[in-house]
């Protein structure tokens, strides 16, 4: 398919630019492709990011730095249509232990490894990817883009906290309306973070760990799901501090899935506004699950998961507290491919999901803050994540204890001469509810354990 869209880019800008009976309005007299191919606009992209874990006691600790730079172009509009394209390349500057298992437990790397190639863990200066390739076209509020693009949702995102985002490769239709979005796309392929790889929807089923089955035995779906491709419908609406949305996933032959999302801020003074939320998602097997072999399927066709999400907060001033809630119960397991984005919930923080997860409870203190110092942002979390037993596999794919999470950043946004330039510091703590019995097998890169990191970005 990109091969085919490469192909269309090439053949098509000549006719864009020379149809002067349609195009009369967007080509100036006198102009050649060239003239009107430098009105588009180019754009830089620097990346810098060290990041070190440290588990506690005598299990491995892992630390690296890499590097990278990456150029786009989006063309100008010839009579809405309009391309676009960019790559990337990454290098390691230096790393340690990121590629050896712990001796231990014999664990491997968890965080790291991912701002390189996980399919090619030796590869360290070969990391280029060619990543948004696409033709668009729009007409007034309507626009249409076919080929490799980023994609915005609250399941199926960029996860853009690596090195690289995630790609997805399909046709999306957007209408902008004044205060409602509605959003159709079909993706066939996704380029994940991580990883230098195109994967086709079903391939992409088991790239990061797959945990275990309801029976308790390894996951054995990797390379045996059968489906076409992902749909996604969304609604989104804003009016007066009211804002809503409703997604719809369905991953062809495999599951379908329902998210909806509610905010209301009002205020209560001049300086203080109340922040209300409330969010929550329902899904199901189709046919089998994507496979009929219950041992291979990624979904059981008797499994379903539900689940609800409260926040209530207080805006004062340039500071902003919030608590926020997530259920899901326990009638089955919360699964959506992590490969596809990073799940959005009020009582997310970084370094963990709760994809996975049935019969769990999560409680989140949110914290962020504009400072005196022009600039500088700083946001703290706290929660505390109940999960089912370690060894509930109806309910606990990954075996995960209960924990306590710490999340500390620290971000200066550079203006002026600088602008474009940003900072980010971000340090993190896990700590088991109830640690007396866990093994070290079941500590590493879980719990008992800090991850920092120290990134640098410019655009311009």
């Amino acid at each position: 398919m990109i091969r085919i869209l490469a192909l269309w880019i090439l053949l098509l800008i000549p006719s864009f630019v020379f149809s002067s009976q349609s195009l009369d309005t967007a080509v100036v007299k006198g102009s050649s492709l060239k003239s009107d191919l430098k009105r588009g606009e180019f754009d830089f992209h620097f990346r810098s990011y060290f990041m070190s874990t440290l588990n506690k006691g005598p299990l491995i600790d892992y630390a690296t730095l890499a590097a990278g730079t990456g150029i786009g172009y989006t063309s100008p509009e010839w009579g809405g249509f309009q391309f676009r394209f960019n790559g990337f390349f990454t290098y390691q500057v230096f790393e340690q232990n990121v590629r050896i298992a712990d001796p231990i437990t014999n664990a491997g790397n968890r965080y790291e490894i991912l701002l390189y190639d996980m399919n090619d863990i030796e590869n360290t200066n070969r990391l280029d990817r060619l990543e948004e390739l696409y033709i668009a076209y729009r007409r007034e509020r309507l626009k249409f883009v076919l080929g490799r693009q980023k994609v915005n949702s609250p399941l199926v995102n960029d996860q853009d906290n690596r090195m690289r985002p995630n790609i997805f490769q399909g046709l999306s239709a957007t209408y902008s309306g004044l205060k409602i979005k509605t959003t159709m796309m079909w993706v066939n392929q996704v380029n994940i973070r991580g990883t230098v790889d195109w994967y086709k929807i079903d391939d992409s089923f088991g790239v990061y760990s797959f945990g275990r089955n309801p029976f308790g035995e390894p996951s054995n779906y990797s390379d045996n799901i059968k489906s076409k491709g992902l749909g996604i419908i969304g609604v989104q609406f804003h009016d007066e501090g009211l804002t809503g949305q409703l997604w719809n996933y369905t991953a062809d032959n495999v599951f379908n899935m329902s998210f909806g999302q509610v905010e209301y801020i009002s205020s209560l003074t001049k300086s203080t506004r109340l922040h209300l939320g409330l969010q929550g998602f329902h899904q199901l097997p189709i046919r089998d699950g994507g496979n009929p072999d219950t041992q291979l399927t990624y979904m059981l066709p008797s499994e379903r998961s539900s689940g609800v999400g409260a926040k209530v907060g207080v805006f004062k001033g340039k500071h902003n507290f919030s608590f926020n809630y997530l259920a899901i119960d326990d009638k089955g397991r919360f699964l959506f491919p992590r490969e596809w984005g990073r799940e959005r919930f009020f009582a997310s923080l970084p370094r963990e999901r709760f994809e996975g997860a049935g019969d769990m409870q999560a409680y989140t203190f949110k914290y962020d803050t504009i400072t005196g110092i022009d600039g500088l942002i700083v946001e703290l979390g706290a929660g505390l994540v109940n999960h089912s037993g370690m060894n509930a596999y109806t309910t606990n794919k990954y075996g995960i204890p209960s924990y306590y999470h710490f999340v500390g950043q620290l971000e200066y946004r550079f203006k002026d001469y600088y602008e474009g330039l940003n900072l980010q510091l971000l340090a993190v703590n896990k700590a088991p509810k109830n640690g007396d019995n866990l093994t070290d097998e079941m500590r590493i890169n879980r719990v008992g354990m800090w991850n920092l990191n120290f990134i640098i970005d410019y655009r311009f």
